[in-house]
């Protein structure tokens, strides 16, 4: 139980009073000693109780949301007096720092009747991606004079998964350099399981009726088969450089954030394709899915991509060792980095001269501060441009596909010139 400053200053005017007309012996600070202890006397009989009066809840399907960052969600609390007797008490939804209140407020004071019910809506919209925590709903009753105050912890915490956006690349065709046995969209070059007509043969039992060519069997007066251009799938690793030194930007708005969006953007094109997909995300722990497909691929592969905790506690080294010793050699690995630690440079180049295909997606730091920034060193910037170009150069020399991507821009059309670039070198 709390008790306000009005009471406290009542308590003192009684006192006062009391002391006061008996040294005075005057009428007038007795009147004040019993006008105070009178409005004392009913404030305590409507104290708050000692217990919670009103039960509370969430609508029950936002006990556990996906939405993407940005997006608004109207969140709703259902309050229901069980008492005969009216109470007035506040209400407050406790919200993470980050999160916005675009409409309504978490915070009201409602006067309940006896066993009436009520519902308080607001609209939240989330800047950064990650699991939010929504709650617990707290309840401070009042009395009607203000003069005590309790608060309840009424608990109802909500979970928020705050999903990256993800961009349609349907014009980019990402494929590892070498392909497995099992279906896909890949041209093998080969002669197999396809949707491309590759020639024709004569009919051997066993065809099936979909495969022959009627048009060249009508020709020649006997059946001809149609062969195909096979199609396999590889395997793609996206490693997402979550290093908290290396960061660049504000809470809101840094290169951890845009590579986020850039590797989600990614997953679903890649599943699209009928890839296999692995993911290593390096920051505060070391969070990895090995190569698989599917719908719930995809889920679990963004579940551990809004999971994971910048930091750098895990060295380097375990990156290059946990690609070498647990993901099939021979893969396609998918860096997103914004080049800011000379270390993860370096382990690029090490993978580059081995055994894996390499490609470098690098949301460029520079254009991210320059975004940010007010004021702004023209000659810093040149400095710094100069040695991001030279860290360029040298993934280039390595044998490393490099895409230098300006984060304010789609990232399929930057995506799609350098593997244009690639085809024709």
């Amino acid at each position: 139980m709390r008790l306000n400053k009005i009471f406290i200053i009542l308590t003192v005017l009684a006192v006062l009073g009391t002391l006061l007309g008996n040294i005075f012996r005057s009428w007038v600070f007795f009147t004040l000693t019993i006008s105070s202890l009178a409005l004392l006397v009913i404030s305590s009989r409507v104290m708050p109780p000692r217990t919670s009066m009103v039960s509370v809840s969430r609508k029950s399907e936002e006990r556990k949301k996906e939405i993407y960052v940005e997006d608004e969600i109207e969140i709703t609390i259902i309050l229901r007096n069980d008492e005969r007797r009216p109470v007035l008490l506040e209400v407050y939804d406790v919200l993470p720092s980050l999160v916005e209140v675009v409409e309504g407020s978490n915070r009201k004071v409602i006067k309940l009747d006896g066993n009436e019910k009520k519902e308080l809506s607001y609209t939240i919209s989330c800047p950064i991606t990650g699991k939010i925590d929504i709650g617990p709903i707290k309840l401070r009753y009042r009395d009607p004079l203000d003069f005590f105050s309790k608060e309840i912890d009424a608990g109802e915490e909500m979970i928020l998964r705050v999903l990256p956006r993800t961009e349609e690349m349907q014009s980019v065709d990402i494929h590892p350099s070498y392909t497995k046995h099992w279906l896909g969209e890949i041209k093998s070059k080969n002669i197999g399981i396809g949707s491309e007509f590759f020639s024709l043969r004569e009919y051997h039992p066993g065809d099936e009726m979909r495969d022959i060519n009627w048009k060249a069997t009508a020709k020649h007066f006997e059946p001809f088969s149609n062969e195909y251009e096979g199609e396999k799938s590889g395997d793609v690793i996206l490693v997402v450089d979550g290093y908290k030194k290396g960061m660049v930007g504000t809470e809101r708005y840094n290169s951890l954030r845009v590579s986020v969006d850039a590797a989600a953007s990614l997953a679903s094109s890649i599943l699209s394709a009928r890839n296999r997909l692995g993911l290593i995300v390096s920051g505060e722990y070391m969070n990895w899915v090995y190569p698989g497909t599917g719908k719930n691929h995809y889920h679990k592969v963004m579940a551990n991509l809004t999971q994971f905790e910048k930091g750098g506690a895990w060295d380097l080294e375990g990156v290059r060792m946990l690609l070498e010793d647990f993901f099939p050699r021979k893969s396609l690995i998918i860096f997103i980095s914004p080049l800011t630690i000379m270390e993860f440079t370096e382990t690029i180049i090490d993978l580059a001269r081995k055994e894996y295909d390499v490609m470098v997606i690098s949301p460029d730091p520079l254009k991210i501060e320059k975004e940010l920034l007010r004021d702004y060193d023209e000659i810093a910037e040149s400095f710094s441009r100069i040695e991001r170009k030279n860290i360029i150069d040298r993934l280039w020399s390595a044998g490393t596909t490099v895409v230098d991507w300006d984060p304010k821009e789609p990232l399929e059309p930057a995506l799609k010139e350098v593997l244009r670039y690639k085809e024709k070198m």
